[in-house]
């Protein structure tokens, strides 16, 4: 791989490729990708298919469309100008050469990277190049109302880069915590939209899971820089009772033919959460085998649908969230891969109220200590309900909506709480349901 694909910089930028020689994919790849692209439009502009590929057009992809030319699968169209303007044309031998690309692949878009490139740019950006402090991560934490003791416990767990278990009661913000953890790393990161492997294309980049950065909120995104990346946050990716041992391998399509990336290598440079740990439809102890060379080794494995593995940086905190009694999930020997135990428990009455006057800042409903106080009393204690982080916002949510449909401003009063408190707990009464079997 050429040693100057990567630009050095105190934020990592990818260098945009110099010539079709230096880039890190084969010529075939490039010459796939346009003739798929001109079979689907018929006629471009020579600049319009260098932006669609996301590659140079002088010293890339130019020598490409020479040779496609001089193989009579193009012709120019028009030429009377630079030939970054020429329009180019599909022939019918190029129409036929295109369909058995096609076969190959249905892939069209960016240009991918080498997996050897991944590789790199993943070192490049690793999360164990960052150190989090006390300060860094309190700042990240602001905004959100949590034991002292969880800072001290979080911190170096998040400086190891590898796992967390977040367990407790429902409700108490652990996604939330997750959430903080990856903004106490900072910064974003760089990731390609696909990866070539064995002439095979995996797509990485994901508009669901990848926040992408705007091109005037990074001074990087000004300069050149490789147009095969995309500059996204660090991601988050949270997965709960939908995750399946498939979904942590390649996904093959047999209709287009290329590869969606795994959960895990999407969340490569963040975090990947799985939540609700326990209530997933695979065994935890299967899915902790599944983890067990990634967490230690920092590699994965996948597989191709020929069989053939590759091996894929997994560079990324896991964290595992759960309600249940991680003894009921698993034994001693599994907890100890797990390098870090947090438990989220139930909020203090002083750390309910100051959630609650958070959530009616953010609401613009008025607040006062006597409002959670009676609401505590009357709706928590007197019902030995336990207090979770996660009732002031749906009891204010709820009262809000009775305020929308009375068309007044948004206020509490006590009966708006008696009634949204009415709304929110389930009540049984044995004797209505002594019938049913």
């Amino acid at each position: 791989m050429p040693s100057d694909l990567f630009a050095n910089a105190s934020l990592f930028t990818p260098a945009e490729p110099e010539s079709l020689k230096k880039l890190d994919i084969g010529e075939p790849i490039i010459a796939g990708l346009i003739m798929r692209l001109m079979y689907l439009n018929n006629q471009m502009v020579a600049h319009e298919i260098a932006a669609e590929i996301c590659l140079p057009y002088y010293n890339v992809v130019e020598p490409v469309l020479v040779e496609l030319k001089d193989s009579r699968l193009i012709e120019i169209t028009r030429g009377d100008m630079a030939s970054v303007s020429y329009v180019y044309s599909i022939t019918e031998a190029g129409r036929t050469r295109a369909l058995q690309y096609f076969e190959q692949t249905t892939y069209v878009g960016p240009a991918p990277i080498s997996v050897d490139s991944y590789i790199q740019i993943i070192a490049e950006q690793s999360l164990r190049q960052i150190t989090v402090h006390a300060d860094r991560l309190r700042d990240a934490f602001r905004g959100l109302v949590f034991e002292e003791k969880i800072l001290d416990q979080v911190g170096p767990a998040v400086n190891s880069g590898r796992s967390i278990f977040l367990y407790g009661p429902p409700g108490n913000g652990k996604t939330s915590i997750c959430e903080r953890i990856v903004k106490s790393f900072g910064g974003s990161i760089f990731i390609p939209y696909a990866i070539e492997v064995k002439g095979s294309i995996i797509k990485v980049f994901d508009e669901y899971n990848h926040k992408q950065i705007p091109p005037n909120a990074d001074m990087r995104l000004q300069d050149k820089y490789d147009r095969r990346f995309r500059l996204v946050e660090r991601p988050v990716i949270i997965v709960g009772g939908e995750l399946t041992m498939a979904s942590l391998d390649l996904i093959w399509n047999e209709e287009s033919r290329f590869y969606e990336a795994p959960i895990q290598l999407k969340a490569n440079g963040g975090a990947l959460m799985i939540d609700d740990f326990g209530r997933q439809r695979i065994d935890p102890k299967t899915l902790l085998n599944r983890w067990i060379v990634p967490l230690e080794k920092q590699i994965d494995f996948l597989t191709l649908h020929t069989g053939t593995k590759i091996e894929i940086p997994f560079d990324e905190l896991i964290v595992f969230s759960t309600n249940l009694n991680p003894r009921d999930l698993v034994d001693d020997a599994f907890l100890r891969r797990i390098r870090y135990k947090i438990p989220i428990n139930d909020p203090t009455h002083e750390n309910y109220r100051a959630i609650w006057k958070i959530v009616s800042e953010n609401k613009g409903v008025p607040y006062a200590d006597e409002i959670v106080d009676y609401f505590v009393e009357k709706h928590m204690r007197t019902f030995g309900r336990p207090l979770r982080g996660c009732q002031p916002r749906d009891i204010l949510d709820n009262i809000l909506d009775v305020c929308r449909y009375r068309q007044i401003e948004p206020t509490v009063t006590a009966e708006m709480l008696d009634d949204a408190a009415e709304a929110y707990f389930v009540k049984f009464d044995d004797k209505n349901y002594s019938s049913i079997k």
